[in-house]
């Protein structure tokens, strides 16, 4: 597998790692998320992350060549350490309750994918900027974004959601700097 693939793939899951949770969330309420209510989430975090890498490539034309690679892995995995200090802080907070739904709504959609594709935006800039290929990468946010919300979904529901959902976002967030030293490395 080549390099930029793998670091693709690593971009896409970790950060869409928040699907899992979110996914999570609603099936431990017994909420079904529809496979058109993923893909609409899932298309609207692909454009957050195109767009993003796209503008991330614009900054390539003022930055030298040389620390482009260096600034994108840094901004990945200050990302990365910044969700860790985060979840560090806001370990013992309180969880923001969701209104019940049987599925949801057309707006419960649109919020939850503008959400998730906040996380996006500025990972996207990084990954651009160390070099990661625009659109195979953002294919590989769709991919992961579609399968990590269905299966957070599915694990909602089953009696794993407390195992699962206690390492998900630590993870992500310890593969964001995993995957900006990465980039700075090779």
């Amino acid at each position: 597998m080549q390099p930029h693939l793998l670091a693709s793939l690593i971009f896409a899951l970790s950060s869409n790692a928040d699907s899992l949770v979110a996914g999570m969330a609603y099936g431990i309420k017994k909420i079904r998320i529809l496979w058109l209510s993923n893909l609409l989430v899932g298309l609207i975090c692909f454009s957050g992350t195109l767009v993003s890498m796209i503008f991330g490539r614009s900054i390539l034309l003022a930055v030298p060549e040389g620390f482009a690679g260096f600034l994108g892995g840094a901004i990945i995995i200050f990302i990365g350490a910044f969700g860790l200090i985060r979840l560090l802080i806001h370990r013992n907070g309180d969880e923001v309750e969701e209104e019940s739904l049987p599925s949801l709504r057309i707006r419960e959609t649109l919020l939850l994918g503008a959400a998730l594709a906040v996380n996006n935006v500025g990972l996207g800039i990084g990954a651009s900027m160390s070099g990661l290929p625009v659109i195979s990468t953002a294919f590989c946010s769709l991919f992961a974004s579609l399968v990590l919300l269905y299966l957070g979904n599915l694990l909602g529901r089953s009696r794993l959601a407390s195992l699962v959902g206690k390492y998900a976002e630590p993870l992500a967030d310890i593969l964001m700097i995993g995957l900006g030293l990465f980039e700075i490395l090779f």
